[in-house]
């Protein structure tokens, strides 16, 4: 008999213990999830400051806007890097995103004639591309076309 509520006793303290463990771990992993997604939406107001300024500001404050959006996303990048999942991020697509900046500043500097900044950035979008669905982009005049297209879109919904 008192073998039996030993047992008893064992395995409910057996219990409660797992319970709490296992309790704290989804509450780790949930809380986890959670920064992850506030971290991103910030990251995703850069993103639209930053098309904002591509957009409806001058050349220079478009600039700054751009880089430093990519430099957030880079550091995204980086510090996700180690997590192995096919897919760390819940907001962002930030190879699309890379692209795009990349492609806008290469825009911008062409524009403005720093043919050596514009050819690079170009570069760097079309190296994004080839990790997203964009894969048929291959060169500047490419990504001036989407671009372009992205543009004109752009203007008729704000119309």
């Amino acid at each position: 008999m008192w073998k039996k509520i030993g047992l008893a006793v064992l395995g409910l303290v057996i219990g409660c213990v797992l319970g709490v463990v296992l309790s704290m771990a989804y509450l780790g992993r949930t809380m986890a999830t959670g920064m992850f997604m506030l971290q991103e939406k910030e990251i995703f107001k850069i993103g639209e400051a930053a098309e904002d300024a591509y957009y409806n500001e001058p050349n220079e404050v478009a600039v700054w806007a751009l880089e430093n959006y990519i430099k957030t996303l880079n550091e995204l990048k980086e510090e996700r890097k180690p997590v192995k999942v096919k897919n760390p991020y819940f907001i962002l697509t930030p190879d699309i995103d890379l692209f795009f900046a990349h492609a806008r500043l290469g825009k911008i500097y062409k524009q403005i004639g720093n043919d050596e900044k514009s050819r690079y950035h170009f570069e760097q979008a079309i190296s994004h591309s080839k990790n997203t669905r964009l894969k048929s982009l291959n060169t500047q005049e490419d990504c001036l076309k989407m671009l372009d297209a992205t543009d004109k879109s752009h203007i008729k919904r704000s119309e």
